[in-house]
């Protein structure tokens, strides 16, 4: 009736009787994924949920962290694993200032996570030693802004916005990305058997653009000489 009504007033106002219909663009499928990965030289495939049994639901105790596989001193493992965290959102977003990181925070709060970053046990400073962080402030993601403000300055800012900060020890030894799409799931770090996972589905929680956000997971993995080996876990 409506679409009617709008042809109607058009024709009758001897408007143009031509029309473009504008849709939303066809989302991303795990399909599509694997076949970007391929053509980046990855070797990728999907397994249903059902296949993962390390995979566990999500918390409101957990913590928002960074995708990196290495143990944490930190016991709330049961949060979704984005790239550094909550710098995650920032660089999908373009958001380089304190202030915005801080409004980030708040945001992952009301969204059911803890917000917060890490650091290791032999950067200098510390929270260096996350190294989604480092590419990002070096400007080595393609087409994202790098920040304004320096690791410690970011650490400062998420604890002063009730988030965490993490210290991961040991050494990267991840044999295998999973790229989860099963919403409200994820899976911890295991020390004896490193992964790194993205947990896709926190796009959608945080309307984030998902080519974009995919793009920048593979270059931070093959900037910093990991397996270019991937699972996509799907719903059952």
């Amino acid at each position: 009736k409506y679409l009617v009504a709008a042809a109607s007033t058009v024709e009758q106002l001897g408007g143009p009787l031509k029309a473009k219909l504008i849709v939303p663009s066809a989302p991303l499928t795990p399909e599509d994924v694997v076949g970007v990965l391929k053509g980046r030289g990855w070797e990728a495939d999907i397994v249903k949920q059902a296949d993962v049994s390390a995979l566990i639901p999500t918390s409101s105790d957990g913590l928002m962290k960074c995708v990196d596989g290495r143990p944490s001193d930190h016991s709330a493992m049961d949060g979704p694993k984005a790239l550094g965290g909550v710098y995650s959102i920032a660089t999908n977003r373009g958001v380089t200032d304190i202030e915005g990181l801080k409004k980030i925070c708040e945001e992952v709060k009301k969204c059911g996570s803890v917000p917060s970053c890490h650091g290791d046990e032999h950067a200098h400073p510390a929270p260096m030693g996350c190294g989604f962080f480092k590419l990002w402030s070096q400007s080595k993601l393609e087409g994202i802004p790098a920040p304004k403000f320096d690791s410690e300055e970011g650490q400062k800012a998420i604890l002063e916005a009730g988030g965490v900060y993490e210290c991961l020890a040991g050494s990267h030894e991840e044999k295998v990305v999973y790229i989860n799409f099963v919403e409200g799931t994820t899976l911890a770090p295991n020390g004896d058997d490193q992964a790194f996972v993205v947990d896709a589905w926190m796009t959608g929680t945080y309307n984030l653009d998902v080519p974009k956000y995919l793009v920048a997971a593979a270059s931070t993995v093959e900037q910093l000489g990991g397996p270019l080996k991937a699972k996509l876990i799907v719903p059952n």
